[in-house]
């Protein structure tokens, strides 16, 4: 499996906007994950493509 493919479990504080991977500064794209009968809220960085789940979950 590819490093970007992994999904990253992240804690949000204040803020969560700059990939910790390689640095990018200006946000993320969005992705739904189908996860039985919910949607987990996948973040994605523009720049390297890592992924991040931050915990946030989506009624289908």
């Amino acid at each position: 499996m590819d490093e970007n493919e992994k999904i990253r479990e992240v804690e949000v504080g204040e803020e969560f906007r700059v990939c910790e991977v390689c640095g990018f500064e200006k946000g993320f794209h969005t992705s739904f994950l189908k996860d039985g009968s919910t949607y987990r809220v996948i973040y994605i960085c523009p720049d390297c493509g890592t992924r991040y789940d931050v915990g946030l979950i989506m009624e289908s």
